[in-house]
């Protein structure tokens, strides 16, 4: 077994901590002792080292939701083993695995860690991890990628200044045969439960149940699509029909003209697009429930 610390340099926590990646290295023990240290260049390197190493070694990915979504793309085609370390602005993924948020911790943690599968989600071949989304989250993305300087709540300062400006847009889904058109504020499509440094948009979502949760909301009027957001961050999602939620493996997005699709805080795709899920497509070292 090879053990190979996979490293994104431009990472919100190695921008802050230049020492990290070497501190993460000490951290590592037991059979992860001694692991190879490789900087990325970009994205698309961290997926071609995660697809080209062996189908027992393990891939020790520090870097935040993006990184990870690139080094899953990898893994699920060479079958080697993905272990998360925390080092974005939002961690979402890592929130949900209920993996330590400080690197160090999680990388000390390492060697009780257990084996579980999880399922790929899918934008018209662009995987992610976490959840695809459009509309008004997927503005907030677009807005927090164009800053510098990132955080945790830079997501929460692009929906404040972005919250007077959004409007619905006409968007049709179409799932297990059904076709359904709303006038939608957003619409999220989940493998986890949260985004945006831990907001739960799909407090139910099941990592490897072998299907989506498609969530839209469909509120009248503006303020009661703010209501609605305010529920959601407070955890007290509405049980009305202005927030829709169903389970599907697959589904169709369509929308008058393109609109981007954000993944993992990247974006992967513009409307119309077709969602997937490949179920428990990939391996995980996480801790144990």
């Amino acid at each position: 077994m090879t053990v190979i610390l996979l490293v994104n340099p431009a990472c919100r926590a190695v921008r802050r901590r230049p020492a990290l990646p070497d501190q993460a290295r000490q951290a590592l023990t037991g059979p992860y002792a001694d692991a190879t240290v490789v900087a990325s260049e970009s994205l698309e390197d961290v997926t071609a080292v995660a697809a080209g190493a062996a189908v027992d070694d393990v891939l020790v990915v520090l870097g935040g939701d993006g990184t990870l979504r690139a080094a899953a793309t990898g893994v699920a085609r060479s079958g080697a083993v993905l272990a998360p370390l925390p080092g974005g602005s939002g961690n979402d993924l890592c929130r949900h695995l209920r993996i330590p948020l400080d690197p160090l911790r999680a990388a000390a943690a390492l060697p009780s860690w257990t084996e579980q599968r999880m399922d790929l989600g899918d934008v018209d071949g662009q995987s992610f991890l976490t959840i695809a989304t459009l509309g008004f989250t997927a503005a907030i993305n677009e807005q927090a990628n164009r800053v510098h300087r990132r955080g945790p709540f830079i997501y929460v300062a692009a929906a404040v200044a972005l919250l007077p400006l959004v409007r619905p847009t006409a968007i049709t889904h179409v799932a297990d045969g059904t076709r359904t058109t709303l006038d939608a504020w957003m619409v999220s499509v989940a493998s986890t439960s949260s985004q945006g440094g831990g907001i739960q948009v799909a407090p139910g979502a099941v990592a490897d149940d072998g299907l989506l949760d498609v969530v839209c909301h469909d509120a009248r009027t503006w303020w009661r699509f703010v209501v609605g957001l305010v529920a959601t961050l407070l955890r007290r999602p509405l049980r009305d029909r202005s927030v829709q939620h169903q389970r599907v493996a697959s589904l169709r997005l369509e929308t008058p003209r393109p609109m981007p699709v954000y993944a993992d805080g990247e974006r992967v795709g513009t409307t119309p697009c077709t969602i997937r899920v490949r179920p428990r497509a990939v391996r995980l070292l996480v801790p144990r429930r």
